[in-house]
């Protein structure tokens, strides 16, 4: 059977230029401009700017108030003016369309602009006038008239002169009398007298915000010094915040910025209307009053969705509405809508208008985790939309995107069905319909009875830790503070772990990226700084690695060596301390001293600790509070920023306080300081690539790593590092004796499992 397709419907996206009433008030508006520029009151030369974004409805406007001037009341074309009531009296209007970014390529705008206009003037009639007006004998100026038109190369009728209305790769000679004002500006006042009478020649520029900055100088310039004249009115759209910056970019070199560019428009347009922000409640009434064919009832339901797609902006709406038809029909007509859950279409299809690249891009990047690309996209709802709690733990998994207002709008008024599965996101990412859903297992009564709630566990376990052994208010449930050190909480549950095979910046250890869970845990928000290192030291009068062999490695600005002397106390040798370094992070010690200061730790405040144990983070433990759920390639986000770390771009070349970078952004999605740059942090496991891969393959919940190899690992990177290595996948590896002067520690905690 020959299958039947479906015709999507459209909104159209043309400028109201009359017909069909305008919305948001537009025919007021053009009825008031239209009154202004008609009316014997007002004097002229005059400019007016209306001002708006894109896609606003200024060339809709223009259009209109151009009409209105061009179409009399009665039949016979006589009559008043539309917008006239009663015994009002107005002038008569001529009116000229310029489209000044489509003469971008002609060197001098002033000519494209006359040309305009005479054909203008010849359409209306322009032989006839100049026939009149030649046998006048009290005509004045009549060899300058004749100069003025022997420029152009059209002949007319019968007269004698020729008239040039083409454009021509070689300048014209209108071009050449151009250069002579004062012959330009007395003709062309003649012709222009002529045609108009005692009336007004309204002169509409659209979109003066899309030629070049220079082409924008010159038709400012040219109504300015060219046809500043007596019943001449200019009605400029644009977008003048993108003219003020043109007039920068050109005269940059004179100092014309700032200020003194608004200044130079204010000359120039001596009166400026701002196109009024759209009410939402205005965008629903236009979006109610659609055709039902083009806006259904399931949009109408989304609507404050759609309108929050585009910014509440007149052409975005329709573009999105159009978008999303399209996008549907072509799903219907593919067959790959059975299934389909038509509001959790609306609202993905919302998203994705809204969305900005990288956040798409990290959708896409989670391509082969379908669980955790899932759970990332319903999380993303409950950050704008969960209670202050929720919206709280959530803020550091989604700082990269905080600033997108785009974006947040759209998720507050988002919601998905219950039918939302990962495989439901699926077919809607790849438009394929999602596969049948199983039966469901038939069990008896009895055995029904027999299902129990399951019992609380994660947030609401740990809502009864805090430092005093209390319960804790719900503002500090992710926060601990132990023996001077803070702890941030690791909520349980999967997250991302390891790089994909395309990632440029990814070294063959950190493949294939999978997926792990974790139990809850407590991570330190910042390194261990020489401050604290030193109460374990002075209470245990404990020896490091590197004081026990004399030496240590660090680089006194020649390279890396192994330097006598070297130790935590002394950085760069013996010579040197820790002077205004008590917050920096303690270097030069080994995995084997890290241990022994979780060792004495978990002794010295055991009370304080009750259940839990300070021990160093597995490195899925460590990867997991640097990034996120959702594998950033930074704890910031997935676009390097060396603002907001301390590696090498950086060019410190050596420790920084802890926590510098923080009030920068350069935290992890969980609030966790200085997890890229800085300093090397040893892990827990030792390290085996193939032991890495291995698991990796399968189904991974707390993973410790191997139980024996050579060398243990370290993360983060340190100020040594570029940022490929300064990344929360990179990993590192040592011998669980080595010290450098780049080679720290950070510490977590959790329960006995």
């Amino acid at each position: 059977m020959p299958r039947k397709y479906e015709t999507p419907e459209i909104l159209h996206d043309a400028p109201l230029h009359d017909g069909k009433r305008a919305d948001f008030h537009f025919d007021d508006f053009a009825a008031t401009f239209a009154r202004l520029i008609a009316s014997p009151q007002t004097e002229t030369p005059l400019a007016i700017g209306i001002n708006g974004a894109w896609g606003s409805g200024k060339t809709s406007l223009l259009m209109r108030v151009k009409n209105m001037l061009d179409e009399p009341k009665g039949e016979d074309g006589k009559g008043k003016h539309r917008f006239a009531e009663g015994k009002e009296e107005f002038r008569k209007c001529k009116t000229i369309w310029f489209n000044a970014w489509k003469y971008n390529d002609e060197d001098e705008l002033l000519g494209a602009l006359v040309r305009v206009i005479l054909q203008a003037m010849q359409r209306d009639g322009l032989a006839n006038h100049l026939k009149a007006w030649l046998n006048d004998p009290t005509q004045k100026s009549y060899d300058v008239v004749a100069m003025f038109i022997n420029a152009f190369e059209a002949s007319f009728g019968g007269l004698k002169f020729k008239l040039d209305l083409q454009k021509h790769a070689e300048p014209s000679p209108f071009e050449k009398y151009a250069a002579f004002l004062d012959y330009f500006n007395d003709a062309f006042e003649l012709l222009l007298k002529s045609w108009t009478g005692d009336g007004i020649l309204a002169i509409f520029i659209d979109d003066l915000d899309r030629c070049l900055p220079e082409k924008t100088v010159q038709v400012l310039e040219t109504i300015k010094l060219f046809l500043d004249k007596q019943g001449c009115v200019f009605v400029l759209g644009a977008d003048i915040s993108i003219v003020q910056k043109a007039v920068e970019n050109h005269y940059n070199n004179a100092g014309i910025t700032g200020e003194s560019a608004k200044d130079y428009l204010e000359k120039i347009i001596q009166l400026r209307f701002n196109l009024p922000p759209i009410l939402e409640k205005a965008m629903e009434d236009y979006l109610r009053a659609q055709d039902k064919t083009k806006v259904d009832e399931a949009m109408l339901k989304r609507w404050q969705a759609l309108v929050a797609a585009a910014e509440v902006n007149p052409r975005r709406v329709k573009n999105v509405i159009n978008d999303l038809n399209l996008q549907w029909f072509m799903a219907k007509n593919s067959r790959q809508v059975e299934g389909v859950n038509r509001d959790d279409f609306i609202c993905w299809q919302a998203l994705m208008r809204a969305a900005p690249e990288s956040f798409v891009k990290q959708i896409g990047d989670l391509s082969e985790l379908p669980d955790i690309r899932h759970d990332f996209v319903l999380k993303a709802v409950k950050w704008q939309q969960g209670n202050d709690d929720e919206k709280k733990e959530l803020e550091g998994q989604y700082a990269a995107y905080k600033d997108f207002k785009r974006l947040r709008g759209v998720l507050k008024q988002i919601s998905f069905s219950n039918g939302f599965t990962p495989e439901a996101l699926e077919a809607l990412i790849y438009m394929a319909a999602p596969p049948p859903k199983p039966e469901p297992e038939k069990i008896t009564v009895d055995e029904a009875k027999k299902i129990v709630e399951p019992e609380l566990v994660g947030s609401e376990v740990f809502a009864e830790v805090s430092s005093r052994g209390k319960i804790a208010p719900p503002s500090e449930r992710n926060r601990l503070v132990i023996g001077g050190l803070e702890f941030l909480r690791i909520p349980t549950g999967k997250s991302v772990m390891g790089s994909k095979d395309d990632n440029e910046l990814a070294g063959d250890s950190e493949k294939p990226q999978h997926t792990v869970e974790l139990s809850d845990y407590w991570m330190a928000k910042f390194i261990l700084t020489n401050q604290i290192f030193s109460e374990f030291a002075t209470a245990t009068s404990y020896r490091t690695t590197a004081e026990e062999k004399g030496s240590g490695y660090t680089n006194d600005g020649t390279g890396w060596k192994d330097m006598k002397g070297a130790d935590w106390k002394h950085p760069l040798g013996l010579a040197s301390d820790l002077k205004e370094k008590d917050d920096h992070p303690v270097v030069l010690v080994s995995w084997e001293d890290a241990m022994a200061y979780c060792k004495w730790f978990n002794e010295f405040y055991k009370t304080e600790l009750g259940n839990l144990t300070l021990r160093l983070p597995s490195e899925a433990e460590w990867e997991k509070a640097a990034r996120g759920a959702y594998g950033n390639e930074w704890p910031w986000g997935n676009e390097f920023d060396k603002s907001k770390c301390n590696s090498s771009e950086g060019g410190k070349k050596g420790t920084t306080p802890v926590g510098l970078y923080s009030a920068a952004g350069g935290d992890s999605p969980y609030g966790c300081a200085d997890m890229v740059g800085n300093v090397w942090e040893w892990c827990a496991d030792w390290f085996d690539d193939a032991e890495y891969k291995k698991r990796a393959s399968g189904s991974v919940v707390n993973p410790l790593g191997p139980q024996k190899s050579s060398s243990r690992v370290l993360r983060g990177g340190s100020f040594d590092s570029p940022q490929g290595n300064a990344r929360c996948a990179y990993r590192g590896f040592f011998d669980p004796t080595d010290r450098f002067g780049s080679f720290g520690f950070r510490v977590c905690a959790s329960s006995p499992s």
